[in-house]
């Protein structure tokens, strides 16, 4: 069997394999709680449905060689934006339910994760518009953009991943939460295609055919199968969280508590009543006022004088 047989089968079975899970996203009502994992594959596995008659029926469906490369052409990259775009997404969505115990942290990670984000654009943005890039045209910026956002999104992925394994028992979730197995399909996922891309730039890559391209078909069926058992088994509770004084997490959580609070503010000289606006003026007056009141009726205290020591036990007596 020739590597084009072994590209159709299995893009075939990774169709089949991202429309089953989804259908079990619907039928468990899970696409609510991980929308952003449901839109990811429901765009996989509707490019998968349009690209695999262009790129291998293609003669069976009648269409001619350039109205089958335009709808291949706008297939490919919207799904690739799209798709980038939603892991963006799903990686945002794991991290705000693994720290979701953890406010202060939980805080603190969106703000670096949008600044990781910008950034990531950003460079790939400045990398298609660099002087190697001499296609200026809508495919060529378009080609240049996409595997560099994919890359930066990969590497994200793998740092998630990581964190979530090393942070799994202090954040309350073992190896068979959800919010686990969702990374760990990411990783999987990322991982071939950090490895099908280092292959990008050889001239085998040329071909929609290479063999290349059999190690992120095969990357995205395990993540979808992967996605598949974890969403298919019953989930275990989470645990409670308790942590020692003396752990890293309870120290920067306390910490990213309190960083963005509004501090509060004394006045300690050159204070003026004109710096007062009229109402605050008001109420303190008002205030004053009713001190003084308060002050006038109530009476004198009683004026109490010891009393003088017996000199003789006997005098009592007396």
């Amino acid at each position: 069997m020739n590597n084009v047989l072994w590209l159709r089968d299995l893009n075939i079975v990774e169709c089949v394999v991202s429309f089953a899970v989804l259908g079990l996203f619907f039928y468990g009502r899970h696409w609510r709680k991980f929308a952003p994992l449901t839109g990811f594959l429901a765009v996989q596995a509707i490019s998968a449905a349009i690209l695999i008659p262009i790129l291998f029926f293609r003669k069976a469906t009648g269409l001619s060689l350039p109205m089958a490369y335009d709808i291949l052409f706008c297939t490919s990259w919207i799904s690739a934006f799209a798709e980038a775009l939603l892991t963006i997404g799903v990686i945002y969505h794991v991290y705000n339910e693994a720290m979701r115990p953890m406010q202060g942290l939980q805080r603190l990670g969106r703000i670096i994760f949008r600044w990781v984000a910008v950034v990531s654009v950003a460079v790939s943005l400045a990398f298609a518009a660099g002087p190697h890039n001499t296609n200026t045209t809508i495919a060529g910026i378009a080609a240049a953009i996409a595997p560099q956002l994919q890359q930066g999104v990969c590497v994200l992925t793998l740092c998630l991943l990581l964190f979530v394994c090393f942070a799994i028992r202090p954040l309350g979730l073992t190896f068979r939460s959800r919010i686990f197995g969702v990374a760990l399909g990411l990783g999987v996922m990322t991982t071939a295609f950090l490895v099908q891309a280092a292959w990008f730039a050889t001239s085998g890559a040329h071909s929609l055919y290479s063999p290349i391209y059999i190690v992120g078909t095969v990357g995205t069926l395990l993540a979808a199968c992967v996605w598949g058992v974890y969403f298919l088994l019953p989930e275990p509770e989470r645990k409670m969280i308790l942590l020692p004084t003396t752990s890293p997490f309870f120290t920067w959580n306390r910490i990213s508590e309190a960083l963005g609070d509004e501090p509060g503010y004394v006045a300690v000289a050159g204070f003026k009543p004109q710096m007062l606006a009229a109402a605050e003026l008001k109420v303190l007056s008002s205030a004053s006022h009713k001190q003084e009141r308060l002050g006038a009726a109530t009476p004198p205290a009683v004026e109490t004088r010891p009393t003088p020591a017996l000199k003789h036990p006997l005098a009592v007596s007396q």
